[in-house]
């Protein structure tokens, strides 16, 4: 074989070896589902909620929670509640990995969706769209139901001192 035809041989071998390994890391996939949605009814004058919910990945690729929303709110935040010194505190977190083949509860206690700055009420027997927004998967939506106590198949409240490790967070 001549030299030029030996270069265009390794370069065309090369690039069918790159495709294939970009096609195989593709192989693996995320897959998420939303289940067990429900917000807590707002109080009072009050104008702040929280939002629970149950997440799978049964796909084979991890996936991050990173933002949500719930219509007429100023904010929407993915939060955590732990015993800090004896005290329950909530901290922000900037997101949530989902690791392929598990089910993350979202629940009292633990890793919630604090909805902040409603500008309308919402009411036990009402139902909200919530939306979660995932680095891979994008924007999934749910309807969640409000109520001041869980559905019978939501997410059991969270013991405080056995929070998942799976949560990155900052104080504020």
């Amino acid at each position: 074989m001549n030299r030029q035809a030996t270069k265009w041989f390794v370069m065309v071998a090369v690039l069918i070896t790159a495709g294939a390994v970009a096609a195989l890391s593709h192989a693996a996939e995320v897959n998420l589902s939303l289940s067990s949605a429900w917000v807590r009814p707002t109080l009072g004058a009050g104008r702040t909620t929280a939002a629970y919910l149950t997440i799978t990945n049964s796909g084979t690729a991890a996936d991050r929670l990173v933002a949500a929303e719930i219509p007429h709110a100023s904010s929407v935040e993915i939060h955590t509640a732990g015993m800090e010194d004896g005290i329950m505190r909530m901290r922000r977190l900037e997101g949530l990995d989902i690791a392929p083949g598990t089910t993350v509860p979202l629940a009292p206690g633990g890793i919630h969706i604090m909805v902040i700055g409603l500008s309308e009420p919402i009411e036990s027997g009402d139902e909200v769209p919530l939306t979660l927004i995932f680095e891979e998967a994008g924007s999934l939506t749910i309807t969640a139901t409000v109520s001041l106590a869980p559905p019978a198949h939501a997410p059991e409240p969270v013991d405080p001192d056995h929070m998942g490790e799976n949560m990155q967070h900052h104080g504020h």
